[in-house]
């Protein structure tokens, strides 16, 4: 019971620290070596087929500077971190004693825990950007006449209160979402005992809630990269069959819950020159809102026709529908249709702006046709080949 309590507390710890960039790494392995062992670790970003150290423990710069990591001891255990769904790092850790089956769940929930500290750290980054930003322009305008001075100041002070509101959302909200994501994860795991199958299904609903809701949380932050032009593109050839189908994965328990039918028709070996993570996340967010929107026992289904220069995937439900009149409004910040009409289904009525956000980084259009009550079909156009810059 006490072992129980002080990993309990120790993860606790680990869900609450204060990180910022310059100590995070310490942070992070000192919180981790509390609730697990190892006497090597190391955070690395995904950049196409390398890995990138972020934060290391224990590894030299020769060990961790290439595709195979070298220096590895007798027992290694590694997770993929991921953000809306999309990877973008890995956390490793090794050590001469192995671990238990109990200590490799335990390393999942860690590792999600990972995943949002980082995201809290780039939220941080990007609003001290932001303020940078702001501040450059007001030296650049100093003279302009008083009335663009007076405007500047009320630029500046809306800017604080975003700042202000972001920074909120970062502390207040992400920390009890990810003690709930986190506990409702080892529950799940049954690293501590096993649970009848109601429990099972009420820890389900609990932890779903909390990832919907850090998943509007983690929208805030996209749009806010957006708007900053922190976002980079990184372009690789691949099958766009392939990013499709890890997309419906993630997605699977949802669309099998309501008894969605589902049907990729794109072919294996489409090939297209694009940003893999972003590609997953504009499919992922025009799937996930077709299953929501589309009832019980409905169908999407998905299709692609090609040219010598683009590609067109076609994205299509029976659902609920939308107004012509609404077509543009959907894309625009914050814009939700009728969410009464949709209990249970409102968001922050980003997704849609940022799909549209990234279909243009790609030179590519997105259009939707859609009348109520007779589903929707949305349109991604993108160049086959992307000029990368």
């Amino acid at each position: 019971m006490n072992a129980y309590r002080n990993l309990t507390e120790n993860i606790n710890k680990f869900l609450t620290e204060k990180y910022e960039k310059d100590d995070a790494g310490n942070k992070i392995f000192s919180n981790l070596q509390s609730i697990l062992h190892f006497e090597k670790a190391c955070i690395f970003y995904i950049n196409e087929d390398k890995l990138t150290p972020i934060y290391t423990y224990n590894f030299s710069t020769d060990e961790t500077d290439a595709i195979n990591i070298k220096g590895l001891l007798q027992y290694s255990l590694n997770e993929t971190l991921f953000v809306n769904n999309c990877p973008f790092a890995k956390l490793l850790i090794t050590d001469d004693t192995p671990y238990t089956e109990e200590e490799n769940n335990i390393f999942k929930t860690c590792s999600f825990i990972t995943a949002n500290i980082i995201k809290e750290i780039e939220l941080k980054d990007i609003m001290k950007m932001q303020v940078k930003a702001l501040q450059d322009g007001i030296v650049e305008i100093n003279g302009f006449n008083k009335i663009i001075k007076e405007q500047n100041k009320k630029i500046l002070e809306a800017d604080k209160v975003k700042n202000k509101f972001l920074s909120n959302v970062s502390h207040e909200l992400r920390s009890p979402l990810n003690s709930i994501i986190g506990f409702s994860d080892m529950l799940i795991s049954e690293a501590f005992g096993n649970l009848n199958e109601k429990q099972k299904e009420y820890v389900k609903d609990i932890q779903i809630a909390g990832i919907h809701l850090l998943g509007m949380v983690n929208e805030i932050l996209d749009i806010s990269k957006i708007e900053s032009h922190a976002v980079k593109m990184n372009y690789s050839t691949f099958d766009m069959n392939l990013c499709l189908t890890e997309v419906l994965n993630i997605l699977k328990p949802l669309y099998l819950k309501k008894q969605i039918a589902i049907n990729n028709r794109i072919l294996p070996d489409t090939l297209i020159m694009a940003d893999y993570q972003k590609l997953q996340q504009i499919f992922f967010n025009i799937v996930s809102n077709a299953i929501k929107f589309t009832s019980e026992g409905g169908k999407i289904e998905i299709t692609a026709k090609s040219t010598k220069k683009y590609i067109t995937v076609h994205i299509k439900d029976n659902g609920i529908g939308i107004a012509s009149k609404h077509h543009k409004k959907i894309f625009k910040k914050f814009e939700q249709i009728n969410p009464s009409s949709t209990e249970g289904m409102n968001s922050t009525g980003l997704g849609l702006t940022i799909t549209k956000e990234l279909v243009k980084m790609h030179n590519g259009t997105i259009k939707v046709e859609s009348e109520l009550t007779k589903g929707a079909t949305f349109s991604i156009k993108l160049p086959i080949k992307s000029i990368v810059a």
